[in-house]
């Protein structure tokens, strides 16, 4: 999910009649806004006006009907079940590798999105968005459940509403809907998931979501990624080419020198991994990953990159979202569409 384009783009506020309208079939769609890609045996994009691809081969792209027209943001894989998610808190469901989908979740009046679903099987999943918003489901889609995690909150916020908790309880509950960060991604690996937001926010937790520990970084924008490299290295991205890598249990900053906010994290080699960002920005960071000096205020006229960090930009100069490996091929998504890319 996903990102910071994605937040960007104007979420229209449509009737409960778009449940039943379906995409606009686009001649252009392989070169419209699309801004997630998931892939196993298959190939799943979704984007703009509710637009959705899919392949086998990871050559050949199909738009299918789809009963919205909302904005998508981010999509996920399990089996042969496929969730997308996006604009008036909209969840699709497809139970054929995305060949025909259905409604799960639709509420307009909500006015806050969808950026990222999981899926831990065909049954667990969690949907996640703006202002903290946090559904789960436990029957694989056919009824979601709204939750709200104080823990992401930064520390004084969690004071403040401890303080008027025990005194209002309902203007608590109005507090924390209020004042929860944006969710921009959860990235899941070998039982524990990774949580990238707003505000500095980046936390884990052991439980499927249940339960978060919020980790302490010298950051306080937003972060649009976090990606286990190892057993011990956490990755994370953010606004204006931030990036920090925790290891030891300490997050420290690494020195890009690229102002373009990047999106996502996509691990080319056990060697090297690829910052995607806006601008058509790569950032490739070689491993170990180098550490600097954090200094908010530095100049980039004259900035020096960390030692095995380069940048270029695609020649199109298009936000780069997302991307996957898919027999053989890297397939990105990016505003101006599908990329087949070399990112090794």
């Amino acid at each position: 999910m996903k990102k910071a384009f994605a937040a960007c783009i104007a979420a229209s506020v449509l009737s409960v009649n778009a449940m039943a309208e379906q995409a606009f079939m686009a001649p252009l769609v392989k070169e419209s806004v699309l801004l997630d890609v998931d892939a196993s045996e298959y190939v799943v994009i979704v984007g703009e006006r509710g637009h959705i691809l899919i392949s086998s081969d990871g050559e050949t792209f199909e738009q299918v009907e789809v009963p919205t027209q909302s904005t998508l943001t981010a999509t996920t894989i399990q089996g042969d079940n496929v969730w997308a998610v996006g604009h008036d808190a909209v969840i699709l469901y497809s139970a054929d590798r995305g060949k025909t989908w259905e409604i799960q979740n639709f509420e307009p009046d909500l006015q806050r999105p969808f950026l990222d679903v999981v899926f831990f099987n065909e049954q667990e999943g969690i949907a996640v968005g703006a202002y903290g918003l946090f559904y789960r489901t436990t029957d694989g889609g056919t009824t979601w459940k709204s939750e709200r995690h104080a823990s992401l909150l930064a520390p004084m916020d969690r004071e403040y509403l401890e303080d008027i908790k025990e005194q209002d309880p309902d203007f608590y509950q109005q507090e924390l809907n209020s004042i929860l960060p944006h969710i921009n991604r959860v990235t899941p690996q070998d039982g524990i998931l990774y949580l990238a937001g707003e505000a500095g926010l980046l936390a884990y937790s052991e439980n499927g979501g249940r339960e978060w520990v919020r980790y302490e970084v010298d950051y306080t924008g937003s972060f649009f990624d976090i990606r286990p490299l190892d057993n011990e290295t956490l990755l994370a991205v953010g606004l204006r080419g931030n990036m920090f890598v925790m290891r030891d249990d300490a997050w420290e900053y690494v020195n890009t020198c690229s102002t373009s906010t990047l999106n996502s994290v996509f691990v080319a080699s056990d060697e090297r991994v690829v910052a995607m960002g806006n601008n058509g920005m790569l950032v490739s960071a070689k491993r170990p990953l180098p550490v600097s000096e954090h200094d908010p205020y530095a100049s980039t006229s004259r900035c020096e990159p960390a030692k095995g960090i380069n940048t270029r930009q695609v020649d199109d100069k298009a936000a780069l979202l997302n991307a996957v490996q898919f027999k053989g091929n890297t397939i990105a998504v990016s505003a101006n569409g599908i990329k087949i890319m070399n990112l090794k």
